[in-house]
């Protein structure tokens, strides 16, 4: 099968020629989300004229070509073949390279809740134009237009405006092609599933048994699943993929604890599902080596075999690295596994067991009597959200600050290669209960719930199990966002507690800054802590009841800590702290990076957190002003009035922030989109996007010369907009300089000061050498005058 769907993927299907001949050359990497749907963007530009080429086979000798540009030693091989994929284009002489954004593909199957691509297959496209240049180095264009494509009438859409906008092709001969290639497409995926049909229709009746190997498309590229079927096929087990299986798209995600937003998830979850079902039928799944999701899916997966029908799942993680001799002593214990399995079974029968309800313990409307326990994003954070949540009718209490016990629970109880600020959460939440005097009868917790793209849309799973294999089975948990999976129905916050969350978010944003500018030079040492701690109190005991009195207070606050006695008479260097929400606010997960600078004579600065938030309202709202969603109109107004809230908070705040004594300017998310907007397109979403970057641009304009990025080791959204963008940012800036720290549970912390004392070093340097141009520059002005 594997085979087969190398050989229909790149297959000359002859579409009717709908355009003129174009005498253009288009280059079409065999990559990532291509493995998906080459026959169809093959057919459309053929269609209207265009010469067709798609890269070589993968080969290790392709793979070395593209080596010198990968940016994230981390990132996942699949991703890491692209590089050599668009070189051999290049080396192909082709005219342009088409390599789209693509956000999102229509629903496959309809029960999903969204159908996203995963942050690498969405973004890398970018990170290959900005390190490989093919325009400027070999004077070939590089297309990479973003694509939402939510539905098959705004895929038809965009593709239209695209080929309008590019080539200058009417409408209507786009649209003629597009029924032309969607057709090659569905005969492609019917030619599959029909032989898929043939394989299981031939296992009927008998107690033999084929293998579906689950993986994500590209995973049927040869070299990326290193010839993985031969080594079934040499036992007599037939071999099935993911597109042979025409009910792949059929299962319900009912019993399915995750929300089924990545299209490719969900077809690995319906595997699960339809392998438990089927007698004949075993699971194997592919895993790239650095794929986050997956500590997500194969758990899930294998939750579902078991539960259902008993089924073992034999998870293979591989790499760029070729080792035949483990990979397939593991296929044949495997095997081993299953046939003693089925012998047994053949003889003592196992009926398939009903599901179990993927949250048996929900928050009703009773359980208002628990205590809600708030993980911390930032100390501040978890102190003003327990005060909002309070004002709401529920009991609610910051967790116990994460400590390296705290982070030893959530390593023990969350998979291993999930991300960093999912063990800290976690972690911190069970030390709370264990060591809070919290019955499990009386406590609930509560949990983030965002990017859908990222592993932090699935913290509420991770947390379930932890729960569970902990002995805590009866805490409900509590989620922002929209509850599909009916964890909380006695859960509902209104409108006041969305605008007290904002004001307390853009007061707190402004304080930290305050206090961060205050501190390095504070004559009493401790004074800006103290008073941060006092008006905060003051503030979030206020925010509910009366706004007028908290800004009383922030004013107060401001006036305080213009009194406060500094020595600001040598600038300190400045570093920026940039990167993943969590690791940037929560102290224990970066190793407390903020006070280790400052006592190494630096000044910290930070993003801040209100524009995170923000940000994806921004988008939402271009997005919708595109025509690019598929309520557009609602989507802009309804998020153009939500931007206008969050926008006049801004200003409001801004206005008392102007009576500080060393009041710089602050800045606003839209900024960060305008700093980027020749990088990377505005309705581009994935973790941080474009604010990494951007934040590195807007405090590199207000001179700050040193950036530490902190991530979490595998994070998805860093491969992309995070190390990916560095040395785009760094043309434009030359002189700065970005360290990248990824952080986990067992990460050295020698190894981290180690790379901080390179850069304090060197930001003293570059501070006496900006020093010296502004000298410089004064005294030509001088003598000039």
């Amino acid at each position: 099968m594997i085979k087969l769907q190398n050989k229909l993927l790149v297959m000359d299907y002859a579409p009717e020629q709908k355009a003129v001949t174009q005498g253009i050359t288009i280059g079409i990497p065999r990559t990532l989300e291509f493995w998906n749907s080459l026959p169809f963007w093959k057919s459309l530009y053929t269609s209207l004229g265009f010469k067709v080429v798609v890269s070589a086979p993968s080969s290790y000798k392709l793979f070395e070509s593209g080596l010198q540009s990968i940016p994230s030693d981390t990132v996942c091989f699949p991703a890491k073949l692209v590089h050599g994929h668009v070189q051999d284009l290049i080396s192909r002489k082709v005219d342009r390279i088409f390599n789209p954004v693509l956000t999102r593909i229509p629903k496959e199957n309809e029960k999903a809740e969204d159908s996203c691509n995963c942050l690498v297959v969405q973004g890398y496209s970018m990170v290959v134009d900005e390190s490989d240049t093919p325009e400027a180095k070999n004077g070939i264009k590089y297309d990479r237009p973003v694509f939402h494509f939510d539905t098959r009438k705004l895929m038809d859409k965009q593709i239209c405006e695209y080929m309008k906008i590019t080539f200058g092709i009417d409408f209507n001969t786009t649209r003629s092609a597009l029924e032309e290639a969607h057709s090659i497409q569905e005969d492609y995926s019917d030619r599959m599933q029909r032989k898929g049909r043939e394989v299981i229709k031939s296992l009927e009746g008998k107690d033999d048994f084929a293998v579906v190997l689950a993986g994500r498309p590209y995973h049927n590229d040869l070299l990326v699943n290193h010839g993985i079927a031969d080594h079934f096929k040499k036992m007599g087990i037939p071999v099935l993929n993911l597109e042979s299986i025409a009910e792949i798209h059929d299962q319900s995600f009912d019993h399915v604890r995750f929300d089924s937003l990545i299209a490719f998830h969900g077809r690995m979850y319906s595997a699960a599902s339809f392998v438990a079902e089927h007698p004949n039928l075993e699971l194997v799944q592919i895993v790239s080596f650095g794929c986050g999701h997956d500590a997500i899916i194969s758990d899930e997966m294998a939750r579902i075999l078991n539960d259902r029908a008993g089924k073992q799942m034999l998870v293979l993680k591989l790499d760029e690295g070729e080792n035949q001799g483990p990979l397939n002593i593991r296929i044949k214990s495997f095997i081993e596994t299953v046939k003693a399995s089925r012998r047994l079974k053949k003889d003592n029968p196992v009926e398939l067991k009903e599901y179990c309800k993927p949250y048996e313990v929900k928050f009703e409307k009773e359980d208002k009597r628990r205590t809600v326990l708030i993980p911390t994003l930032s100390p501040a954070f978890a102190k003003y959200s327990a005060k909002v949540l309070e004002a709401e009718g529920y009991k609610a209490v910051p967790a116990m600050l994460a400590d390296r016990e705290a982070i030893a629970l959530g390593k023990k109880y969350v998979h291993n290669d999930i991300c960093y600020p999912a063990q800290i959460n976690v972690g911190e939440l069970l030390k709370t209960i264990r060591d809070g005097n919290y019955k499990s009868t009386d406590v609930a917790i509560g949990l983030a719930k965002n990017c859908e793209a990222c592993r932090a849309g699935h913290y509420a799973g991770l947390a379930r199990k932890a729960l569970d294999e902990a002995g805590y089975a009866d805490v409900p948990i509590l989620t922002t966002g929209k509850d599909t999976k009916d964890m909380h129905p006695g859960f509902k916050v209104t409108l006041k507690f969305q605008m007290n969350m904002l004001w307390s978010i853009t007061i707190t944003d402004v304080l930290e800054e305050i206090r961060r500018k205050i501190r390095p030079y504070e004559v009493n040492a401790g004074e800006s802590d103290e008073l941060f701690e006092l008006y905060t109190d003051f503030i979030y005991d206020n925010i509910c009841s009366s706004r007028k009195k908290a800004l009383k207070y922030f004013e107060q606050a401001i006036e305080a800590f213009n009194n406060v006695e500094c020595d600001r008479t040598i600038r300190k260097p400045r570093v920026g702290i940039i990167g993943e929400i969590l690791m940037n606010f929560h102290p224990e997960s970066n190793a407390n990076v903020e006070r280790y600078l400052e006592a190494n004579g630096m000044e910290t600065v930070f993003p801040a957190m209100h524009d995170f938030f923000r940000q994806s309202v921004v988008i939402k709202k271009e997005k919708g002003r595109r025509g690019h969603t598929s309520n557009a109109f609602m989507d802009y107004c309804l998020n153009g009035l939500t931007d206008y809230v969050y926008g006049s908070v801004h200003k409001k705040v801004d206005e008392y922030y102007r009576k500080f004594k060393f009041y710089d300017g602050y800045g606003d998310v839209k900024n960060l989109a305008e700093n980027t907007s020749d990088m990377m397109d505005m309705t581009y979403r994935g973790g941080e996007s474009w604010m990494m970057p951007g934040e590195v641009i807007e405090l590199a304009k207000k001179g700050v010369n040193s950036f530490v990025y902190v991530q979490p080791f595998g994070c998805m959204p860093n491969h992309i907009t995070g190390r990916g963008m560095i040395k785009t940012v760094k043309k434009k800036f030359p002189h700065i300089q970005i360290i990248a720290l990824d952080y986990d549970p067992d990460t050295a912390l020698a190894n981290i000061e180690n790379r901080l004392q390179m850069l304090i070093i060197s930001a003293r340097e570059l501070e006496k050498k900006s020093a010296d141009r502004n000298r410089d520059r004064i005294e030509a002005l001088a003598v000039r005058d």
